[in-house]
């Protein structure tokens, strides 16, 4: 039955007898009467049984002026003030740029909510929606949502139209201490010997003791390295007076401060002011388990007093906004809210009953989170987003004992091996963190620990070596303290083997030679196709992918997307295709709010053999309606032996639009001569950002990619210029609103842009990559790569090493003599003939006749004359190389295997 969970739903009535400033709100199930409503307030009683609930609301359309959640903001390199948005929440002047609601239950304020993001629907509609949840108690309640003072001219209760609502589908956990004892986070007292042993005599822990002696005691920060929780936990293993007392006198700062938000809590609380108030409570928790033999009555008052005082405005906090991160997520934004104030209620749970009621809840929001994150191990931030989910599951883990429902995880099984795959091609978000190997040693070495996966130790040590090798020391953090494997032992080496992170669209690879070249492609939902259903608008952290691409060579970015860092969405910022002006449905938006989860990037086919790998992505739901386009799509092919890059880009519309590809580099542009361009990278400090300093990188100009163009309209172009967007605050910009462009200190893109001169109803480009210059040919529709690569696209027949294939692509290594066919119908070799009705992919080796074919189901075959077809099987162990769910191994009967070279 649908709605079985609907308590009430309310319509605004209006009438001939209605006023100017009357709402009358009636209940269309009949079970709520007692309603009172004005304009600005809504008062309503509910009989309802004990436990959570859920309200969801929307406006009219038209009822709101998207242009008043919009800020100006400073655009580069031209210093024009351009707006921006829809945004959430004013960071330049502290307020929500969206209406905000008081909300109070039961006689207690509980916190503004505020409507939740707008997607490309609801913004062209002029309408908003919120989602929020509440605590009854057993019996009558009261609900009151009053929209504040500043929003009462641009949002009334009158535009509403309607209002449910419903039982809520968050599920508390319980969780219960295995000990009453300190320590429990993280460690426990019987593990304080072995750990003092571990680090009796080791010059990292020396370094630490004196780090932490004196210098300043700083939060925990994007880098993993606090060290005031190091402190903290220094005390705790080494008894060391003068480093407890400094820790001590931070923690009790903490105590004794007014507000540690800054803004008028619980009234508004958002982005890294929740995340700020969840640290703080981490680190007085620490303060609490740790220092405790150090502190009075009157300092564990005081700690007391600010944890009762925080964990219960979180909690309220976290209850009341379903919509921006109170509902399972995989983003920072909820995760690093969360898991601080989940420690506290840890910490507290003997002390403080608002820590034992509000930990089930936090408990139940992270053991759902952790389901949805990718099987794969690889998240779209590869390191950020899993961090505070371990955090929170270490803690867990000491606090509970080993928690089933924690360490039962497709995700955790595979992050170490994903995080090892994945390095060599860093974000640029990712370098905004500086050192990256600190966050990779903080997951891997909780791994170790808790979920110890074949080969982690030795993982963890690649990140040791590499960060040694880098920078001539580590600095430990408190994980590496706590968890870090033996620092002897087998080191693992970063792998040839590419990582297709099917489930959230992903495909990484790095090509080892004279120059490591690492490349990546997004084509798929980045949240998962776990998560990607599930997730509220505020955590849809990322625009819909349009299979852009990313080239690293020796870990220095080349070819990078300008999408971290900044505000504002724009695919002409990524390394795709352009259509007009961008062409992503969320073009504009400051984040992509309520955007459908079907509307984006899916990578339709893909095979990886020994010496190619092939995606081929369509983009069409991604971009923006308005365009009329029937289909977009972007072929992806990489040679592995020799790291060059074929990229053919296409589309076709019901009306003329511009067209182009674009790649951004961050070093400089060079023409070459017949239709090949050099492209280098650079400005690795400056993209790092200036918040916390220096990055450890510089900005010398290095690495280098060669781009030439196979084939073309007539009419094309390629146009070189700087592109403009909008810095984040990291660059010194647009963080109050006052900045002047002189102010900011931010890299300098170039963008290669390959157009048509006009527009047109359709078009494609053919492009090609390559680390060295003109060793790729384009003759007679056939593309010759180095060392005996050649590809070739759809034709209805095509012949290659003595066979004849119909198929959508064509690849064959001359010199291994082998072919991998996509969307394969026909296979020709000789006098044998194998063909389906529907298509499939295939490898086959020319020389020994043998081959396996790979499809979504066990087809059977149209002919098999002169083959040998084996029993198709589920694709097992060679799921890391397609889509397809079934193989099958097919051989040439010895009689059949005649054949005169047909073609290369």
């Amino acid at each position: 039955m649908i709605n079985s969970d609907l308590i009430a739903y309310f319509k605004p009535i209006a009438s001939q007898f209605s006023g100017d400033d009357n709402v009358q709100l009636i209940d269309l199930t009949g079970r709520v009467t007692d309603i009172q409503a004005n304009k600005h307030r809504l008062t309503l009683h509910l009989s309802l049984t004990a436990g959570l609930y859920r309200g969801v609301l929307s406006t009219l359309p038209g009822s709101f002026d998207m242009a008043t959640a919009m800020i100006d903001m400073v655009q580069v390199p031209d210093g024009k003030r351009v707006p921006v948005g829809p945004w959430d929440l004013d960071h330049l002047h502290n307020v929500m740029a969206v209406p905000m609601v008081r909300t109070y239950v039961n006689g207690r304020l509980k916190g503004g909510l505020w409507f939740s993001m707008p997607g490309p629907q609801q913004i062209a509609e002029g309408r908003l929606t919120a989602d929020f949840g509440f605590e009854a108690q057993d019996g009558v309640n009261e609900l009151v949502l009053e929209l504040i003072e500043r929003d009462r001219t641009r949002m009334d209760w009158g535009k509403l139209a309607y209002f449910e609502l419903r039982e809520d589908d968050r599920h508390p956990v319980p969780l219960e201490p295995s000990a009453t004892s300190h320590p429990s986070i993280f460690l426990h007292a019987d593990d304080l010997e072995q750990l003092r042993e571990r680090w009796q005599n080791i010059a990292e822990f020396e370094e630490l003791r004196n780090q932490l002696s004196m210098e300043e005691l700083v939060f925990l920060t994007d880098n993993s390295q606090g060290t005031l929780e190091l402190a903290c936990l220094f005390y705790a293993l080494t008894g060391h007076a003068a480093i407890g007392a400094r820790a001590k006198d931070r923690i009790l700062k903490l105590a004794h401060a007014p507000t540690w938000s800054g803004r008028p809590d619980p009234l508004l609380m958002g982005g890294d002011n929740d995340r700020g108030i969840s640290l703080r409570l981490y680190l007085t928790a620490l303060g609490w388990d740790y220092l405790q033999p150090l502190l009075n009555d009157s300092e564990r008052h005081a700690i007391l007093a600010k944890a009762e005082e925080y964990i219960g405005k979180m909690y309220d906090f976290t209850l009341l906004q379903r919509g921006y991160m109170g509902c399972p997520a995989i983003d920072p934004h909820s995760l690093g809210a969360w898991n601080g104030t989940a420690i506290a209620c840890m910490a507290f749970f003997a002390e403080l009953a608002i820590a034992r009621r509000a930990l089930p809840l936090f408990h139940g929001l992270f053991c759902e989170s952790l389901t949805l994150f990718p099987d794969s191990g690889k998240a779209a931030w590869a390191t950020y987003f899993p961090f505070h989910l371990v955090l929170y599951l270490a803690a867990a883990h000491t606090f509970a004992g080993k928690r089933e429902e924690l360490d039962t995880s497709p995700f955790l099984d595979h992050l170490g091996e994903a995080l090892l795959a994945s390095f060599e091609v860093p974000n640029s978000q990712e370098l905004q963190r500086g050192l990256r190997t600190r966050e990779h040693r903080f997951l891997t070495a909780f791994l170790s620990r808790f979920h110890p996966t074949q080969g982690i130790d030795s993982i963890y040590r690649a990140f040791v070596e590499r960060e040694k090798r880098a920078t001539g020391n580590v600095v430990p953090g408190i994980f590496d303290v706590l968890y870090a494997p033996q620092s002897t032992g087998p080191i693992a080496s970063f792998p040839d083997r590419p990582l297709f992170a099917k489930d959230a669209g992903d495909l990484i690879a790095s090509v080892r030679g004279e120059h490591t070249i690492a490349v990546s492609v997004s084509g798929g939902p980045k949240a998962g196709r776990k998560a990607v259903f599930h997730l509220m608008p505020q955590n849809r952290e990322f625009a819909p992918s349009m299979g852009a691409l990313e080239i690293t060579v020796d870990g220095t970015p080349v070819i990078c997307n300008i999408n971290m860092g900044l505000y504002g969405l724009n695919s002409a910022l990524t390394n795709t295709m352009c259509l007009e002006d961008g062409g992503a449905l969320t073009n504009g938006q400051y984040l992509n709010g309520a955007v459908p989860p079907e509307c984006g990037g899916v990578i339709r086919r893909c095979l990886i053999s020994d010496r190619f790998i092939y995606a081929h992505i369509v983009i069409t739901d991604a971009l923006d309606p308005r365009l009329h386009v029937q289909h977009a799509d972007r072929v992806f092919v990489l040679d592995r032996k020799t790291g060059a890059i074929v990229v053919s880009d296409a589309f076709k519309g019901e009306r003329p639009i511009r067209f182009a590809t674009h790649l951004h580099c961050s070093g400089s542009v060079t023409e070459f001569g017949g239709q090949q361009y050099r492209l280098t990278g650079g400005q690795a400090n400056l993209i790092a950002g200036i918040k916390g300093g220096c990055k450890g990188f510089d900005d010398a100009e290095r690495g280098e990619i060669f781009v030439q163009i196979l084939e073309s309209p007539d009419s094309a172009r390629v146009v070189v210029d700087e592109p403009r967007w909008v810095p984040g605050y990291i660059y010194g910009l647009n963080n109050t609103g006052q900045e002047d462009i002189s102010e900011g200190r931010f890299p300098r893109y170039r963008r290669w842009r390959l157009e048509v001169a006009e527009p047109e109803v359709q078009g494609r480009f053919l492009l090609a990559l390559s680390p060295r210059s003109g060793e790729i040919e384009y003759v007679d529709g056939v593309v010759h790569l180095p060392q005996g690569g050649h590809l070739r696209f759809g034709n209805p027949n095509i012949a290659a090493l003595g066979l004849e294939c119909d198929c959508e692509c064509l690849l064959w290594d001359e010199e291994a003599r082998k072919i991998m066919a996509l969307g394969l119908l026909r296979l020709r070799h000789g006098r044998s003939e194998l063909s389906f009705n529907l298509p499939v992919d295939a490898t086959y080796d020319a020389d020994d006749g043998t081959g396996t074919l790979y499809a979504q189901g066990t087809l059977d075959p149209e002919n098999t004359l002169g083959f040998h077809l084996s029993h198709w099987t589920h694709i097992g162990e060679e799921g890391w190389k397609t889509l397809n769910t079934h193989r099958a191994s097919f051989k040439q009967a010895a009689a059949n295997n005649t054949s005169t070279e047909v073609g290369i």
